[in-house]
């Protein structure tokens, strides 16, 4: 009897092991080859599913973008309404260090990302969800009355998704510099430059 294949689950068993690679190795070494080699099976498989490597990536970027927006998703359901929620968007988006997913990963996705048709869509697709959730709770902040007056949503949502970029990459390239309490506290005062009162750190 031929063996059942859950092909949703292998596809996502393939972008697992895709990041892994590089995160381990970079983004040139995330070959046919060395992806099915770790995962325990033929080349044969991936091209099963994808036909070149830059679809494998690309879908790789995709599925480790829907498992950030899940995990922040929950996060935000969690927090409360106002400044605290802002506060933890930005905090997830700027991890601690040792969080699972390393920034190499990440920077080299955005880098690729200039040059490569197929991931500067993936990555419009993924900033163009950031910012509408930013701007979400922009605007969650002007109708509780907590923003600062005269408050546009709108540049504050640019602005705080790109201070929250540069902090991230800041905090990868000089880790000494920035500590998990000195990033919390840089994002609450961000926070601070569009809400009236960002509130404690918890």
């Amino acid at each position: 009897m031929p063996k059942i294949v859950d092909h949703a689950r292998r596809r996502e068993e393939i972008a697992r092991l895709t990041v892994q690679v590089i995160q381990s190795g970079g983004i040139d070494a995330a070959t046919i080859r060395s992806i099915a080699r770790r995962g325990g099976f033929s080349s044969g498989v991936l091209t099963h599913y994808f036909t070149n490597k830059d679809e494998l990536i690309a879908f790789a970027f995709r599925w480790l973008a829907e498992r950030s927006f899940a995990d922040l998703n929950r996060l935000l359901k969690a927090a409360a309404p106002g400044a605290e929620r802002l506060r933890a968007a930005l905090e997830f988006m700027v991890p601690k260090a040792g969080a699972s997913t390393g920034v190499a990963v990440w920077v080299t996705l955005w880098e690729r990302s200039l040059r490569n048709p197929r991931l500067a869509r993936e990555h419009s697709a993924y900033y163009r969800r950031w910012r509408a959730c930013v701007r979400r709770l922009v605007g969650e902040l002007v109708q509780r009355g907590e923003a600062l007056p005269g408050l546009k949503v709108a540049d504050a949502t640019e602005l705080l998704v790109s201070a929250a970029d540069g902090l991230f990459i800041a905090a990868a390239f000089e880790p000494q510099r920035f500590s998990h309490a000195r990033r919390r506290a840089l994002l609450r005062a961000l926070v601070g430059t569009v809400a009236r009162a960002p509130g404690p750190i918890r």
